[in-house]
């Protein structure tokens, strides 16, 4: 595979990876569902797995914030790739503001596995796990 196909299906992959946390912090569910395919999966270590955008969707809106909130994803690396899929890591870290500040909620990873469908490149898995 060419240098230039691999960067491009590494900011594919970083684009993706960021669009979900604006998504998620600013309440748009409707946007996050759509950065799954049709048939992803997104599992919530504890929390639960939804399969399909609408489960998603509906599985996200529970999370809608209620007060400002941040989720930083870091350290992504690319950890394998080919022209129409690629998986990564990435670290994770949330906060949110309270009547004190920021404060980190949680940490945790993200285990990712996107595709590319007609030019467009969306998650087929996303696996969230915490640390404590």
């Amino acid at each position: 595979m060419s240098a230039s196909t691999e960067a491009s299906v590494a900011a594919n992959v970083h684009a993706a990876i960021a669009a979900y946390a604006q998504a998620l912090d600013a309440g748009r569910v409707d946007d996050l569902a759509d950065l799954f395919w049709s048939d992803g999966v997104a599992e919530i270590a504890g929390v639960g797995t939804y399969e399909g955008q609408e489960a998603i969707r509906e599985g996200y809106a529970a999370f809608a914030p209620t007060r400002p909130q941040l989720h930083l994803a870091a350290n992504t690396v690319v950890t394998s790739w080919t022209e129409d899929e690629a998986t990564a890591v990435s670290n994770l870290a949330f906060f949110q503001r309270g009547e004190a500040g920021w404060a980190v909620q949680l940490v945790g990873r993200y285990d990712d596995t996107l595709s590319r469908r007609d030019g467009a490149w969306r998650f087929q898995r996303r696996v969230t796990t915490f640390v404590s």
